[in-house]
C-alpha cells in the first residue's frame, strides 16, 4: 500500500466540537485538536467535491451498491493516520501518560482484573508536562530512557480564540432573533501545520490492478488542493508528499523483554470501554498473529477466508497494567441516511474513545512471544471500531520486569 504524507495549512480558525452540549455560558468547546475521524471525513469529502461524478479512471462501478443511497463506495479505500502538529520540520505526538513513571506490583487494591501492576512517578516532586512532545522525546521514551523534565510547551503549537455568533434554528436553518452564542476556535501558531498520512489505493472493478487516487498521473493530472475541516466551513490548503511522515518507533537494536508496552498515538474506540475487545475476560491477547499469515485460497469466499484467518489467534501474553485518561466523547452528523423510510439528516450516536497517550502493558511467556506481539500490535490500527479512520494506532516498546527493578 502506497502511503502519502499530507500537510494541511488552515486558512481560517477551526471549529472542532466534541459531543458536549453547547448551552448557557458554555463557550462552545470548539478549540479541540482534530480527531482522526474529522480528518478522514474531510479528505473523503474533498474527493467527492473534486470529482462529484464517477471519472473514467475510476473504472466501472458496482451497480448494485451504487443504487443504495445510504452507502458511499467511491474512494472507500481511503485510510488515514493523524493529524499531528508539525513545526519547523518536526512532528509532535501526544505525550505518553506514563512518561517519567515506573511500573510497580500491586496487591490488595481495587484494580479491575486482570490488572496487577500500577504506575508511580520515578522521581519525587511535581512535574508539569505538556500534552504534546516532539518525535525526539518519543524516541527516548520508546527506547526506555528516563524523561522527567521537558522544555517543550503546548502554547508554542496552538491556542484558542473566543468569538460571538448568532444562534441557528436547526429545524429551519435560519437565524434565531435575539439569541447569540460564544464559541472557542482553534488557532495554530505561526509555522504550525497539520500533518497526517493517507492512502487510497482502489481495486478497479473487473480490472486486476490498483489505482492510487493520490497520484496525479492516474487521475488525469488532477489532485486535491484544499479541504473543509470541522464546523463553520474551516478551509485548509493541502500539500502532498512535501515532507517525510513517519511514526515514532523504538530502536531496532532494543533487546526484547517479556513486558510489551503499547502506547496509543491516536484515540481508540473499544467495544469493552477502556479494555480492547481483543482481550479475553482472563486478560489474554486474542489477535491474529503476525507470524501466522493465512493466504486466501482459490475459490474461497472473502467471509470464509476472514473466519479462517481470525481463527488463527491467541498469544502467550496477558494484559497486566494500563494507564488511561478521561474518555474523549465525540459524535457527528449524518447528512444522507435512511431514517423512518425517508432520506434526511440525523445525529450520530455519542462515542467514548480512550485518549491518545494511554498505554497498556502485556506480560508475555517468552521474549520471542513479546517480539511477535509487538510486531502484531504495530502492524495495523487496533481500535475495535473506526480503525480505517485512524483510531487505535500505537507504538510498542519493551520495559524491564518490574519484579527485578530495585530502587
Amino acid at each position: 500500500m502506497k502511503k502519502h504524507a499530507v500537510e494541511l495549512t488552515p486558512r481560517d480558525l477551526l471549529f472542532l466540537r466534541d459531543a458536549r452540549p453547547m448551552e448557557a455560558s458554555d463557550a462552545g468547546l470548539g478549540a479541540n485538536w482534530p480527531r482522526p475521524d474529522q480528518i478522514y471525513h474531510a479528505l473523503l469529502s474533498a474527493f467527492y467535491l473534486r470529482w462529484p461524478t464517477r471519472q473514467p479512471w475510476e473504472g466501472e462501478g458496482h451497480r448494485g451498491r451504487e443504487e443504495r443511497r445510504d452507502m458511499a463506495f467511491r474512494f472507500g479505500a481511503l485510510k488515514t493516520v493523524g493529524p499531528f502538529p508539525r513545526k519547523d520540520g518536526k512532528l509532535f505526538f501526544p505525550r505518553p501518560l506514563d512518561l517519567g513513571m515506573k511500573l510497580v506490583e500491586c496487591t490488595g487494591t481495587d484494580l479491575p482484573p486482570p490488572l496487577k501492576y500500577a504506575f508511580l512517578p520515578a522521581a519525587k516532586g511535581k512535574a508539569s508536562l505538556p500534552q504534546w512532545v516532539s518525535a525526539d522525546t518519543m524516541g527516548k521514551y520508546l527506547d526506555g530512557q528516563s524523561v522527567f523534565k521537558l522544555e517543550e510547551k503546548d502554547s508554542d503549537l496552538f491556542g484558542s480564540d473566543r468569538n460571538i455568533g448568532i444562534a441557528i434554528d436547526q429545524a429551519t436553518g435560519t437565524t434565531v432573533e435575539h439569541m447569540l452564542y460564544q464559541a472557542e476556535y482553534l488557532r495554530l501558531k505561526d509555522g504550525v501545520t497539520l500533518a497526517c498520512e493517507a492512502s487510497c489505493e482502489m481495486m478497479l472493478n473487473r480490472e486486476n490492478r490498483l489505482l492510487d487516487a493520490y497520484d496525479p498521473a492516474e487521475t488525469g493530472s488532477e489532485r486535491i488542493e484544499q479541504i473543509v475541516l470541522g464546523g463553520q466551513q474551516g478551509m485548509c490548503s493541502v500539500e502532498i508528499d512535501k515532507y517525510d511522515f513517519s511514526l515514532p518507533k523504538r530502536s531496532k537494536d532494543q533487546s526484547p523483554t517479556r513486558f510489551v508496552r503499547w502506547t496509543l498515538l491516536t484515540p481508540a474506540v473499544f467495544n469493552a470501554g477502556w479494555k480492547p475487545g481483543w482481550i479475553s475476560p482472563e486478560g489474554r491477547v486474542m489477535l491474529p498473529r503476525a507470524d501466522a499469515a493465512v493466504e486466501r485460497v482459490s475459490g474461497e469466499s472473502r467471509d470464509g477466508w476472514r473466519r479462517r484467518k481470525n481463527a488463527t489467534t491467541g498469544f502467550g501474553a496477558t494484559l497486566v497494567a494500563a494507564r488511561l485518561d478521561k474518555p474523549v466523547p465525540f459524535s457527528g452528523w449524518k447528512l444522507d441516511v435512511a431514517q423512518s423510510g425517508n432520506f434526511g439528516a440525523c445525529p450520530k450516536p455519542t462515542v467514548l474513545a480512550v485518549p491518545a497517550g494511554s498505554c497498556y502493558v502485556f506480560e508475555c511467556e517468552t521474549e520471542d512471544e513479546a517480539r511477535i506481539l509487538a510486531a502484531t500490535l504495530e502492524s495495523a490500527p487496533r481500535s475495535d471500531l473506526l480503525g480505517s479512520q485512524g483510531f487505535g494506532v500505537g507504538a510498542c516498546s519493551y520495559i524491564p520486569d518490574p519484579k527485578k527493578i530495585t530502587d
